[in-house]
């Protein structure tokens, strides 16, 4: 119940409120809630009283202002370990995520240079290419490239991919299971989506994006693929854990630094402390 008698300012008891709704699914993630005039009448309070309530939770991280559209609650962000990443499909799947896929290209094609020299090919060498964009609870979210080697993964071109898991078809097909058996090398980066990402994945105006590049090695160092996921960094946040033991870093130096963190998964210590990247 809003009340003034109460100790705690009159906005944040509005604010406290609305997100008790939204917890219990009043409001669904992306979905909009009240106008500020519906608002003022539920709870009996000023307009300015209620400016205050949304730009609490705005600040919070729960609600979104689209503009032109209203204010929208948050999709949560998906968080995911660098360190024991083993593919999106996975994580989704552990994690209870609704994910879907749409096929915009899977051919056979000639590499790029760096796709070629990342999987250790030889010239003249083809790979499958399959370019895809995936959906979570129907949003797209994500663009993704990935190269396999045709010499190995040619079979992937006689395979509907929309909706399905990489590894899961690759295990199935060769029996590898790559999940328990790789480990990938990864770069991440922070950008902005162009021209194209934006069409595709629905976007007006400027949108900060992660840039996932992963090259995904067998124990035994063979290559299988390479890849590149362009996500929308509103929906994502990774962290990873770094090993700092040898690193000294003081004053000048620190503040000078440029660090680029890569991930190898399985190779050997455990590391601390946590770093966390977030758009």
């Amino acid at each position: 119940m809003i009340t003034s008698a109460s100790a705690v300012p009159l906005y944040l008891q509005v604010a406290r409120d609305l997100k008790n709704r939204i917890e219990k699914g009043e409001f669904s993630a992306n979905g909009a809630i009240p106008s500020e005039t519906v608002l003022c009448s539920d709870y009996d309070v000023s307009r300015a009283t209620v400016r205050k309530a949304i730009q609490t939770l705005i600040d919070d991280d729960v609600l979104d202002v689209r503009h032109g559209k209203g204010v929208f609650v948050r999709q949560a962000k998906v968080t995911s370990s660098l360190s024991t990443f083993k593919g999106f499909s996975h994580f989704c799947n552990i994690n209870n995520i609704e994910l879907s896929s749409n096929v915009l290209v899977l051919a056979l094609i000639d590499p790029p240079s760096t796709v070629s020299h990342y999987l250790r090919l030889k010239e003249g060498e083809k790979t499958v290419y399959l370019k895809r964009i995936r959906s979570i609870d129907r949003i797209p979210v994500m663009i993704e490239h990935i190269f396999l080697p045709a010499s190995r993964f040619s079979f992937l071109l006689d395979i509907d991919m929309n909706d399905a898991s990489l590894y899961s078809v690759i295990e199935r097909e060769t029996g590898l299971k790559l999940e328990d058996n790789c480990f990938p090398s990864i770069v991440l980066e922070a950008g902005l989506a162009t021209e194209e990402e934006k069409a595709l994945l629905g976007v007006q105006g400027e949108a900060a994006m992660f840039i996932l590049t992963e090259t995904v090695y067998m124990s035994t160092g063979s290559p299988v693929h390479y890849s590149k996921q362009v996500m929308l960094g509103d929906y994502f946040k990774f962290f990873s854990q770094i090993r700092l033991t040898n690193w000294v870093l003081t004053g000048k130096a620190l503040r000078n630094a440029k660090v680029e963190s890569r991930c190898h998964h399985g190779e050997g210590d455990e590391c601390s402390p946590s770093i966390q990247a977030d758009c």
